[in-house]
Formats: structure tokens, sequence, C-alpha cells
């Protein structure tokens, strides 16, 4: 029994063997990728999840410095605009401070001369 096959059918059984074993390729290959697809999804879950806890926190520092600043610029408002009072609160603090240093060095100067007077004095004697 002889069997012939011309060169143009040995290369259309070629092709499909080709073909068959593709087709097994590209099978295994969709598997692998539905698994990397089932991957990705879960991290970008919980990626998502992240960044809306990232998002929810930082309007919460957000609005947490926003209160800062204005607090910050209402005292600085309040130091601006009651300087006059602050001025004049310490000039009187000054004042006082001044004339209680006047007193009290008048009062050690008479120490002083009270004390010379009656050092001279236990000398004479």
């Amino acid at each position: 029994m002889n069997v012939t096959i011309d060169i143009k059918l040995f290369f259309v059984i070629l092709l499909l063997i080709a073909l068959i074993v593709l087709v097994v390729y590209a099978i295994l290959v969709l598997r692998k990728l539905l698994v990397t697809l089932e991957s990705t999804n879960k991290v970008l879950a919980d990626a998502e999840v992240v960044s809306g806890i990232a998002a929810a926190r930082s309007q919460d520092v957000d609005g947490i410095i926003d209160d800062a600043s204005g607090v910050v610029s209402e005292i600085s408002d309040a130091v601006s605009g009651n300087t006059d009072l602050v001025k004049t609160v310490s000039s009187v603090a000054k004042s006082a401070a001044s004339v209680r240093g006047i007193l009290a060095g008048d009062e050690e100067r008479a120490a002083a001369r009270r004390e010379r007077r009656d050092g001279k004095k236990k000398r004479r004697k």
C-alpha cells in the first residue's frame, strides 16, 4: 500500500496542525490572562478603598487647616486692631514702673544717707 501526498496537501496538513497548536496556546494564554485580570481587579478595588480613605482624610485635614488659618488671622487682626490699646497699657505699666523705681531710689538714697550719717557719728564717738 502506497500513499502518495502531494506537496499542496502536505502544506495544508502542516497548516492545520499549526492552527491547532496556536488555538491550544491561545487558550492557555487566555486562562492566565483571566487570572491576571482577577488579581488586577482586586488590586484596583483595594486602591479605590485606600484612595477614598485618603481623600476623606485630606478633606478633614483641609478643614482643620482652614480653621487654624482662620483663628490665626483673627488673632492677627485682633492684635493689629488693638495696637493702640496695647501701647496704652504698656506705657501705663512703664510709667508705673518708673514711678516705683523713682520712689524706691529715693528710699534707697535716703537709707544710704542715714547709714553714712550713722557711720560718721560712730567714728566721732
